[in-house]
């Protein structure tokens, strides 16, 4: 990687890991104070609006990933015309969804409370939906096109800093009208405000350090495979709002509770995952775009040991931790049952294959293999959709678990072999061996675990525990890398000392 890129990508890996650690603090703060102040069932009927609210994202399904891979030409070649033909389709495009946003919110307010959640009265839940839709509105559509602009040009690592910023301020506006004594109207408004910030931000840098002209008319043209990238996000977005939905119509809002606790723990360590691997996707777009794609087959054996020595880092302790840690966290509520072992269990197992697939799912969307790969993503929507309402029904809350369990590991596979098969022509052992390897460790270290896991009283000695157990995680973790990929290790430590001491290569 040349030196700008790896610039970027470590700059992006620093601020994504910082953002993850401010979210996680922060949303626990927040999660908790509504628990302890409102309940169970306020915490659940937020929860679930706004996965709700979030369908919205349908309407600009597709158009982020394809506008990026359309940029990276223009931005490596200082097209500054075609650039703007590029924003201006996403601009032509926004600008339709945006009228169909006001009718969709008067829709969820109207029907949400009236056929879904009945725990409250209307004007209640009716009122909550649109003050939670703000914020959705503000955060997606505002800043959207200037937002992809600037990650399409390798500098993610300023949106993700400008994310740290709104979480900090929107927790300590919560803690304030909170402590205050305001309702969770109010509290959710102040929230909602907050996120005005950061589409003004990006609003303002964009132009002022890019050559933007709004003269220049949009060209669908420049948008290709707009379907079949939507195929894509309308099955990712699927997977990423199933298990709510699902539990809302079948389990009721007190389980959504429960569900959004623990997912809260296990999505975050996907997001550190995801983070880790931030300025990959441009990296790779920048380099298939300049032809490079010896550079591309090259480094691609060190992202996947960055994220798969990452998973077999962080989910062994996760699963170890996470039910002693929920029930301390909850401690004093009681109105539902927070002790969900098994739960915890599949959740945890859908997550990590849904972090296998990054590196291969990456490269797939930088180099624009949207149509090849959009029937297996719609089947994994359908996977997780079916399974999960028929093993809901039959089991309850782990039941949503074993669907997207079921359609994480299908779909983590397809990824690794078309590109395996289409793209770099090698051998699929490799993501078996990834997959046996981090899975081996998470048995042993949760093995181990049921040892010690019995004597965590309170916050003392989870802390301690946790301590032990990611120790052991870490070693093993070292161990296995130096035993199975010792040369892609050797390199990937080649490059940390490089950038540690300022000697830049070109690999």
């Amino acid at each position: 990687m040349k030196k700008g890129r790896t610039k970027n990508i470590v700059l992006s890996i620093g601020a994504g890991f910082m953002y993850e650690i401010v979210s996680l603090v922060c949303g626990l703060i927040s999660q908790r104070l509504i628990l302890s102040s409102f309940g169970s069932a306020y915490n659940g009927v937020t929860q679930s609006i706004s996965q709700f609210i979030s369908y919205i994202e349908l309407m600009k399904a597709g158009i982020g990933g394809v506008a990026m891979a359309a940029l990276y030409k223009p931005l490596s070649e200082h097209d500054d015309r075609e650039m703007n033909e590029v924003l201006s389709s996403m601009q032509k495009f926004m600008r339709k969804i945006a009228y169909i946003f006001v009718a969709f919110v008067i829709g969820v307010a109207v029907i949400y409370p009236t056929f879904i959640v009945r725990d409250f009265d209307w004007w209640f839940t009716a009122s909550l939906v649109l003050i939670i839709s703000l914020s959705t509105f503000v955060q997606y559509y505002m800043g959207f096109t200037y937002q992809v602009l600037i990650e399409a040009d390798q500098k993610g690592y300023m949106i993700i800093v400008m994310q740290i910023v709104t979480t900090i301020l929107n927790t300590i506006v919560s803690i304030v009208l909170i402590n205050s004594g305001s309702s969770i109207h109010i509290v959710k408004l102040g929230s909602s405000l907050v996120h005005i910030v950061p589409p003004l931000f990006f609003y303002w840098y964009v132009h002022k350090n890019y050559k933007i002209d709004k003269s220049v008319e949009a060209s669908s043209d420049k948008i290709p495979q707009r379907w079949d990238a939507a195929a894509h996000e309308v099955a990712a977005f699927i997977n990423s709002n199933t298990d709510v939905t699902v539990v809302t119509i079948f389990a009721g809002v007190k389980e959504v509770s429960v569900y959004s606790i623990y997912y809260y723990v296990i999505s975050n360590m996907k997001k550190i995952v995801t983070k880790f691997s931030g300025g990959f996707a441009s990296a790779f777009g920048n380099m298939y775009a300049k032809g490079e794609i010896e550079a591309m087959k090259k480094n691609l054996s060190l992202f996947e040991l960055i994220i798969y020595s990452l998973v077999s880092v962080l989910y062994p302790v996760a699963l170890a931790m996470v039910v002693p840690f929920v029930m301390l966290y909850t401690k004093g509520v009681n109105d539902v049952n927070y002790s969900r072992p098994l739960f915890a269990l599949m959740l945890t197992l859908a997550s990590i294959f849904n972090c296998f697939r990054i590196p291969y799912r990456t490269i797939v969307i930088a180099i624009g293999h949207y149509k090849q790969t959009r029937n297996g993503a719609i089947k994994e929507a359908i996977i997780n959709v079916v399974v999960s309402v028929l093993c809901t029904i039959r089991f309850g809350l782990v039941g949503v678990a074993i669907g997207s369990f079921c359609a994480m590991a299908t779909r983590s596979f397809e990824f690794a072999n078309y590109l395996s098969k289409n793209v770099l022509d090698r051998d699929i052992k490799y993501y078996f061996k990834h997959v046996f390897i981090s899975l081996s460790i998470l048995l042993i270290v949760n093995l181990t675990a049921r040892l010690y896991a019995g004597n965590i009283a309170g916050w003392f000695s989870w802390i301690l525990y946790a301590a032990i157990t990611s120790l052991l995680s870490i070693g093993l973790t070292l161990v296995s890398d130096l035993l199975f990929y010792r040369e892609d290790t050797m390199r990937l430590l080649d490059k940390v000392r490089s950038i540690l001491f300022k000697r830049h290569e070109k690999v």
